[in-house]
């Protein structure tokens, strides 16, 4: 299974890492917007 993509777990673990860091700023923006609106 692993034998033909020995490239492919880093790029995976990059994006998901990317994903998780774009959430995290995202659920940030929305409590700071909504502790300042309040």
């Amino acid at each position: 299974m692993s034998g033909p993509n020995p490239n492919k777990e880093p790029v995976d673990l990059n994006r998901s890492s990317l994903f998780w860091g774009l959430l995290l700023i995202f659920v940030l923006a929305v409590l700071f917007s909504s502790y300042f609106f309040n």
